[in-house]
């Protein structure tokens, strides 16, 4: 609960005290309901939030006091609780309101030390480590709330970490505290005074030196001092630290000359109030101002005298539309040119000659868009961008205007002239994207996404070819096996990168007529309008066919002639299009995307001069793709409800958890994170406060969020999962553990032994009779090395169809490629690879299979590092023996039956950690009854049927129990209504005793004979001697 909001004035105090002190005004306004006598016996917080440049701001609580000396409708807050570094001048204002919850108590808090200070607290237990903070940190037990980045001692000591929340109080009993050193240099930036004390009488003319760059994001109006008239132009805006304004000479919110050398424009610079996040000799700007540099953003600053009423307004002006896909549709045109004059006209806009302009428009309403009824109050979603250029500026009497002008609507006549091919800078020289709140596009690292970096060189090679006199007409075709991986980001993110126009036309929504007969010349119409509409006017251009398999099929000829004759027609057309066009423009690439390639005709492949495959992403690139997911700026694009993330995510384990996803299954993760993270808010809605103002998405979340994906996707996906089985599970089989760690463990943990070309087994075959623990073994070897399992039953891989069969034993290893490090894991592998030349399938399917599963091994053992095949068979002597040869199955491991009582006495330990045994329970008795032809899965039954034995002993004792209490007590209770009500803990207790299990053992019988055991032995002599 909180109370009213109060504004007030802002001291920031570098003093010891943690105490945040109101003036006497400002504390009757907030808690003058309760007599002040009782007000100084208790605890007293309040939250305050500062105006920040940042889009989202943290609330602070603090513990506060009443301080009579400070001026009326003032705070003053300690920066040590904010973790901040002041330079002059500084934010001024805050809001402050009570907080009469009780602060939580931290379960965990990390405390970052210098290392001179760090080597005297390591040797301190917690006690003296929690007095340090008590003195040193005037931190009282349950009482003072500490927050993330909060100074305890200035420079040596800091909080970076609290846990649950971002800020509560520290129980010395409860509360773990954990310390950790610092190598580095804690920032420690002074004061830069003498801002203020500059006039403009004594101001000299002075040039400095700065780089510009565009502003991520418009800063509001309230950080803005002075506040400037509401009719000045905001595109001019400049925003630079108080030391550049020192070094200029200039006080915030003079007019100031920017020049490159080439380009010179007027700007408004306005200082940078601390606390700020921003670079000291950088000069911010927007993108109008930034674009119109982007040759050189290298800029030098003076100051200017300059009157806007002194610049002359225009008597016409001539704009022409910059080339681009959205510039050229008819139905955005109403819409674009209403924000281009209401752009214009609401301010007095200051413009040269060649200036670029920047409009946004909402594209999804464009479409219902009518200016004579259209509401100027409606909020607009902005989702497009479109650049006109100011062509000619003319004075009443015709006379070309070289200099800076305005725009009067009343006597400045505005007409657009043609379409102008002018390249728009790349991002990283303009973020317009960001600034402008448009959708943004993940940004590829080329030392991550190798085939990101192959796809840049290749549109960066053909742009700088465009130039010169060399046509190399670059094309290329994106394929993968599985939909979803990024294909079309990947051309957006490049091309805006590049600065390069993006023509993207997706195959699957052009449908004029489809069934129509002449449906191929429709098609190839429809997509010659859209490219010729726009290409002439935006080269060098991407043209980006996306989904271009639905529109082509490969030929075929024992089709009826029409189909055979459409689909070779269609292919034609294709390919002329994509030569005819390269030829045409210079500069222009093609790159056309396709699931799968083995689709698409040969004549379309021949024109194409590269191909690339986006596969799914490695376990570093979804790190990647999960750390931009989880940024600030993603995590609250459009969205009204603030979202940060909690420091106990790790990246690297989201990553290892959700092998075998896609980009578009990342995203969708963190999109149900944030909608569990919600919901736990909402049953608690003082979490947020704690939080900082946020909802922080915990781990919890993600692990939550990654598991449901598994489950509604590993059907359809086949995406692999990460067992729950740990060596614990699996009893005895000591050797085995010990080969397993040397073939697996060994590569994993020392791949730089394996750098020089030696080879590594990547596959373990286990025999031996059925029941003694193959497929266990098998999942407990992903579990206890974090690797994906992927099971296939032999049946899963036939196909009625001929070729389907080879091709599932395709997939399977392509998806296991896919989600490496990961185990594939072949049950009953003679059933899928047997003997080849025995078989009577007439079509010689399993031949085929055995096949194409020795050239996919072949392929693990020479390139695929962290794919490893595990098979489990009960007769290695039906296998082809070609899949026994080292380099394959090279490893053979005999999994036998217990032969000994203490191995048996393993066995049942695993079987029965979880049970509640009786103390006359005696599990080396127990073994010593049973005989040595007994397999683990017979352990199990025998465990399983003991465990029955005394549910039953139990449920019987229960009945017992439920008649006796209706007949003591006249009631007519039903076992569960008694459980509900009556019952103790005690009484839903299983205790297995010893007569359950020799009870359980008289009754079983061996799943194996001797008979059968001496020939699995057999079999074993026969393979350990080859």
């Amino acid at each position: 609960m909180c109370n009213k909001t109060v504004r007030t004035n802002l001291i920031l105090s570098e003093d010891d005290s943690r105490l945040t002190r109101l003036s006497r005004d400002v504390f009757l306004q907030l808690f003058g309901g309760k007599p002040e006598h009782l007000l100084a016996e208790e605890v007293l917080y309040v939250q305050a939030r500062l105006p920040s440049y940042e889009q989202n701001t943290r609330i602070y609580v603090l513990n506060c006091s009443i301080e009579d000396s400070l001026e009326a409708n003032t705070i003053a807050i300690p920066t040590r609780c904010l973790g901040i570094v002041l330079q002059s001048p500084i934010i001024d204002f805050c809001e402050v309101s009570v907080v009469y919850d009780n602060p939580p108590v931290l379960r965990g808090v990390t405390v970052e030390v210098q290392r001179e200070l760090y080597d005297q607290l390591a040797s301190l237990d917690k006690k003296d480590i929690l007095k340090f903070l008590e003195i040193k940190g005037d931190i009282k037990d349950k009482e003072t709330v500490v927050h993330i980045g909060e100074v305890i001692v200035d420079p040596w000591c800091k909080i970076i970490d609290c846990f649950p929340h971002f800020q509560g109080t520290i129980e010395f009993a409860s509360t773990a505290v954990t310390v950790v050193k610092c190598d580095c240099e804690m920032p420690m930036v002074p004061l830069f005074d003498g801002l203020n004390e500059i006039s403009d009488n004594d101001m000299e003319d002075s040039v400095v030196s700065v780089k510009m760059k565009c502003l991520p994001y418009p800063i509001h109006k309230s950080l803005l001092t002075p506040e400037p008239e509401l009719s000045a132009d905001d595109s001019l805006f400049v925003f630079a630290t108080a030391e550049t304004l020192v070094k200029l000479s200039v006080s915030s919110g003079s007019s100031i000359c920017i020049d490159n050398g080439n380009k010179c424009r007027i700007g408004k610079l306005f200082v940078l109030l601390s606390p700020n996040v921003f670079e000291s000799g950088i000069l911010y700007a927007t993108p109008k101002l930034v674009v119109n540099f982007a040759e050189n953003l290298n800029v030098k600053l003076r100051k200017v005298d300059e009157n806007p009423e002194a610049i002359p307004i225009a008597g016409s002006v001539t704009v022409s539309r910059v080339g681009s896909w959205e510039n050229s549709q008819a139905t955005y045109q109403k819409i674009i040119l209403h924000n281009l004059t209401r752009f214009i006209t609401e301010k007095d806009r200051i413009f040269f000659q060649g200036d670029l302009i920047p409009v946004t428009f909402d594209s999804n309403y464009a479409v219902i868009f009518d200016e004579s009824s259209h509401d100027s109050q409606a909020e607009m979603n902005d989702n497009k961008l479109v650049w006109f250029r100011i062509d000619t500026a003319k004075f009443d009497d015709n006379a070309e205007i070289k200099t800076a002008f305005r725009l009067d609507s009343k006597k400045t006549m505005l007409a657009t002239s043609s379409v102008t091919n002018i390249s728009v800078p790349p991002l990283s020289v303009c973020d317009y994207v960001s600034y402008f709140g448009l959708e943004p596009c993940f940004q590829y690292s080329d030392e991550v996404f190798d085939y990101a970096k192959r796809f840049s060189d290749i549109l960066r090679t053909n742009l700088r070819c465009s130039s010169l006199p060399i046509k190399i007409q670059a094309s290329v075709l994106l394929h993968s096996m599985t939909p979803n991986v990024g294909k079309s980001v990947l051309v957006r993110s490049v091309c805006r990168s590049l600065g390069i126009n993006l023509i993207e036309i997706d195959c699957l929504l052009l449908d004029p007529n489809a069934n129509a007969s002449d449906a191929t010349s429709n098609f190839v119409g429809l997509l010659r309008a859209k490219i010729e509409n726009v290409l002439p006017y935006t080269t060098p251009a991407v043209v980006f066919l996306s989904h271009i398999d639905a529109i082509l099929e490969k030929e075929d000829a024992m089709a009826d002639q029409a189909s055979f004759k459409s689909a070779r027609t269609m292919a034609l057309e294709i390919s002329k299009i994509v030569t005819e066009y390269g030829e045409a423009y210079a500069g222009t690439v093609f790159v056309l995307s396709t699931n799968d390639i083995s689709t698409l005709p040969d004549s379309v492949r021949s024109k194409i001069r590269f191909e690339l495959e986006i596969p799914v992403p490695t376990e570093y690139q979804r790190a990647e793709i999960f750390r931009w997911y989880l940024s600030s700026a993603i995590l609250n694009y459009k969205t009204s409800i603030p979202f940060a993330t909690s420091q106990d995510i790790a990246i690297s384990k989201l990553a290892l958890k959700s092998a075998g996803l896609t980009p578009n299954d990342i995203s969708s993760i963190v999109a149900n994170a944030k909608n569990c993270c919600y919901q736990r808010y909402i049953k608690n809605e003082s979490l947020k406060l704690w939080d900082g103002g946020m909802l922080q998405i915990m781990s919890e979340d993600l692990t939550t969020a990654i598991a449901q994906a598994r489950n509604e996707y590993s059907e359809s996906i086949g995406a692999p999962k990460i067992p729950n089985v740990t060596w614990e599970d699996v009893g005895g089989l000591q050797y085995v553990k010990d080969e397993i760690m040397e073939i697996i463990d060994l590569p994993l943990r020392h791949p730089e032994l394996f750098a020089n070309g030696m080879r590594k087994r990547n596959g373990i075959l286990f025999y031996g009779p059925p029941g003694t623990g193959k497929t266990l073994v098998a999942k407990a070897i992903a579990t206890n090395f974090s690797l994906n399992f992927f099971s296939v039953k032999g049946p899963e891989l036939l196909n009625m169809y001929i070729g389907e069969s080879e091709a599932n034993v395709r997939r399977v290893f392509q998806r296991a490629r896919d989600a490496k490090p990961c185990v594939i894991f072949f049950d009953e592998l003679d059933s899928v690879a047997p003997k080849r030349g025995n078989q009577g399938d007439s079509g010689g399917v399993m031949d085929r299979i055995v096949s194409q599963l020795l050239a996919e091994l072949d392929g693990l053992s020479s390139s695929s590092d962290g794919v490893f095949v595990v098979g489990a068979t009960n007769r290695p002597d039906l296998l082809d023996t070609a899949l026994l040869r080292p380099g394959r199955f090279g490893r053979l491991l005999y999994l036998g039956i217990a032969d000994t009582n203490e191995k048996q006495v393993h066995i049942l330990k695993s079987l029965t950690r979880n049970f509640t045994l009786s103390d006359d329970t005696n599990l080396e008795e127990v073994a010593e009854v049973c005989p040595f032809t007994y397999t683990g899965a017979d352990f199990y039954a025998l465990c399983t049927d003991a465990m029955l034995s005394a549910m039953t002993r139990t449920a019987a004792e229960v009945d017992k129990k439920v008649a006796a209490y209706n007949a003591e007590h006249n009631k007519d209770y039903s076992v569960r209504y008694w459980f509900d009500t009556v019952a103790e803990q005690s009484d839903s207790r299983i205790v297995v005793k010893m007569e359950d299990f020799i009870n359980a053992q008289k009754a079983l019988v061996s799943s194996i004979s001797q008979e059968e055991l001496n020939h699995y032995l057999s079999i074993k002599s026969r393979f350990e001697s080859t």
